[in-house]
This record gives C-alpha cells, structure tokens and sequence, in this order.
C-alpha cells in the first residue's frame, strides 16, 4: 500500500505540475499582477524550468506520502505542495507572489486540515494552525511596516500560509521553519552582496527561501527540533 501510493502520489503530482496556473502578466509597476495566473501546458513542458517544476512536484508529491502515509492530513500538503512549487516559479520569473494563489491555497489547505482534525479528533492541532498562521502573518506584517522595500504584501500572506502548515505539528516547528526561510534568505543575500552579484538596492527573491525553509523543517523536523 505504502509503495503504491508513493508511486501513486508521485505520478500525480507530475502531472498536476503540468497544469499549474504559472503564467502571470506583472503589472507596468511589477508589483501586482495585472493578468493571470493561468495555466500554460504548452510552455511548462517546453521550458528546463517547467520540466524542473514538474519533477519537484512529483519528488515532493512522493515525499509527503512517505512520511505520511495513508493519514487523514495528507491531501492537505499535497494541496499544499502544489500552491507552493506554482508561487515559487512565479516569484522566481517575476518577482511576485500573487495573492490570488496564496489565499485560495491557504483556504484549501485549512479547509483540509480541518476534516483532518475533525476524522482524528485532534481539534488542538487545528486551533493551534489557526494560531500560528495568525501569528507568522502579523510579524510578517510588522516587519513590512519597518521595512516596506524589504518585503512584499505577498511575502506576508505566505509567511501566513507556511505558518498554518507548520503550526499543524507544533509551534515550534511554525517558528523554526519560519526562522529558517528568513535565515536562508539573509545568507543569500550576504552571500550576493559579498560577490558583488547584487548591489544593495537590489530587490531581492524571498518567496522561494520561505518555502525552502518551511519544507525543511516539515521533512526533516516536524516537531520543530531542527538542531537536535
């Protein structure tokens, strides 16, 4: 049962790569989104890009059906897993994190985690999801208010969603892969700054780094113990 459903997840979720809404228009300003996101086959299956976005989809689809197995929370990354490999092409290729993916996303994903707390009885995890996305999204806030050049309105919405994902296992994983995005996004950068690749006004990509973090910490350490 465990090999087929991997197996399983892992063909599925290739395919529903293919079908990812990635195609987005930027707004003259680059700051919204002025058409999209929709679907583009055609180009996903042609571009290196698309072919990488398929099998990270897949490879991760697998990923989460082996650690999770047949449970009642899995559909629920699955979900998830899609809505975050879409936001991270896009926001590598454009710089964007369109909310018209995050919200449906994260509506789907605590939709799903909610039938999974009501099958298991586990009303707790629910609630302390519900909290730590709240609370991922308000500092994610606060910090764009000191801040409004260093992150974006879409940056704050996903900081929300990874938090209800990790806040499903424990707040400490919430804080920890949080943490870890942002810890990986400022070694980037001093990285970049130190090779001169960018200069200090360059805007630079969070998105993928928060995801990346957040996926670290749901793969190798649920229960927020990252370091032991």
């Amino acid at each position: 049962m465990t090999v087929a459903l991997i197996v399983g997840c892992g063909l599925a979720g290739g395919a529903i790569a293919v079908i990812l809404p990635v195609g987005v228009v930027a707004s003259p300003d680059g700051r919204t989104v002025a058409e999209g996101p929709h679907p583009i086959p055609g180009v996903v299956l042609r571009r290196w890009w698309g072919r990488a976005m398929i099998a990270a989809t897949a490879a991760l689809w697998a990923g989460f059906a082996a650690q999770l197995e047949a449970a009642w929370d899995l559909p629920a990354y699955l979900a998830l897993v899609a809505g975050l490999v879409a936001l991270t092409v896009i926001d590598l290729r454009q710089q964007l994190l369109p909310r018209r993916i995050v919200v449906p996303v994260a509506g789907l994903t605590a939709a799903l985690l909610g039938m999974a707390a009501a099958a298991t009885d586990d009303g707790d995890a629910f609630v302390r999801a519900l909290a730590c996305a709240a609370g991922a999204y308000v500092a994610f806030w606060l910090l764009r208010f000191v801040n409004p050049r260093g992150l974006g309105g879409g940056d704050v919405t996903l900081a929300g969603l990874l938090g209800l994902a990790l806040g499903w296992h424990s707040v400490d994983a919430a804080v920890v892969g949080v943490a870890a995005g942002a810890v990986l996004a400022a070694l980037f950068a001093i990285g970049a700054l130190a090779t001169r690749r960018v200069a200090r006004t360059t805007a630079l990509t969070y998105g993928p780094f928060l995801v990346a973090g957040a996926l670290l910490v749901l793969f190798a350490a649920p229960d927020g113990r990252l370091f032991g």
